[in-house]
């Protein structure tokens, strides 16, 4: 009876620790409002919670950033939508925010 309530322990403690591991994201990402035709912007994910991984799409049809902090530069003006995915680590859980940059 003992072996089966260490084993059940150990299971449960593995079950734990491995629950902990995968906890979901939270996207959130600091975008400027404005920015100027050829000139960098700069983008940040510091406020996002338990992500592993990053994706940037900045609305334009550029490749995508899988950079943490990433900078764009844009080469039309517009009004144009950005998108932060933040992924666990298995990339198994994610979610997205979006924020919007006029470019003058």
């Amino acid at each position: 009876m003992k072996t089966k309530t260490k084993l059940f322990s150990i299971a449960f403690i593995a079950i734990l620790a491995f629950a902990s591991c995968m906890k979901e994201p939270m996207a959130c990402c600091d975008v400027p409002t404005t920015g100027t035709i050829g000139q960098s912007v700069s983008f940040s994910s510091s406020c996002s919670i338990d992500a592993s991984k990053y994706e940037w799409n900045f609305g334009d049809g550029s490749a995508v950033s899988t950079e943490a902090t990433a900078t764009h530069i844009y080469t039309t003006a517009g009004t144009y939508t950005v998108k932060l995915m933040a992924m666990s680590k298995n990339e198994k859980k994610m979610s997205e925010t979006t924020k919007t940059i006029t470019i003058n």
